[in-house]
């Protein structure tokens, strides 16, 4: 069954409404991120692929080459990516994340994880896991219709299922290992 011209139209109305949301809540926590959004979806998209090329990186994500190149040498400058000769092209280097960079990933996930329960208060356990299904079903709708695979880092990840509810609980992680996944769907 297709969906209609109507549900269609109110549910393009509502992703832009959440995107421009996020983008006011990512940038009302600025202040207390070290990397910006974008810096972020770089050390994500790093730490589940093996070492790349800037170009190759760049084109992932969609970003131009100035802008990846400040990206990159400021996460350098981090010490959160390490560059190295591509032993296939002398001419050419491989970014890779670091140690440092795959902890700031761990650190900013945290941090953000605990800003978004601080938001969803009066989201009960079951609205939550409702919600991510249903985002989760669009999301691969159109990954699909893209040709596009998911972007899901190899960091911890909560796990629903051992996740305890009430106050002082904390979410068991899970780490998973073999994941691949494009930068420019978790761009805003």
């Amino acid at each position: 069954m297709s969906v209609s011209q109507e549900t269609a139209a109110a549910l393009v109305q509502e992703l832009f409404e959440l995107q421009r949301v996020m983008r006011r809540v990512l940038k009302e926590s600025t202040a207390d991120r070290e990397l910006s959004v974008v810096q972020m979806s770089l050390l994500s998209h790093l730490a589940s692929v093996p070492a790349r090329r800037a170009k190759d990186i760049g084109a992932d994500s969609g970003l131009g080459a100035s802008v990846m190149s400040r990206q990159l040498s400021h996460l350098e400058k981090l010490g959160f990516i390490e560059r190295a000769p591509d032993p296939e092209d002398g001419r050419a280097q491989l970014v890779q994340i670091t140690a440092l960079g795959r902890q700031a990933v761990t650190n900013h996930l945290d941090a953000d994880t605990q800003r978004l329960i601080e938001r969803l208060g009066a989201l009960s356990e079951d609205d939550a896991a409702q919600t991510r299904h249903g985002l989760n079903r669009l999301t691969e709708i159109f990954l699909t219709s893209l040709g596009l695979e998911r972007m899901t880092t190899c960091m911890p990840q909560v796990d629903p299922h051992a996740a305890q509810t009430g106050p002082g609980a904390h979410a068991t992680k899970t780490t998973t290992t073999e994941t691949t996944h494009r930068l420019e769907d978790t761009v805003l």
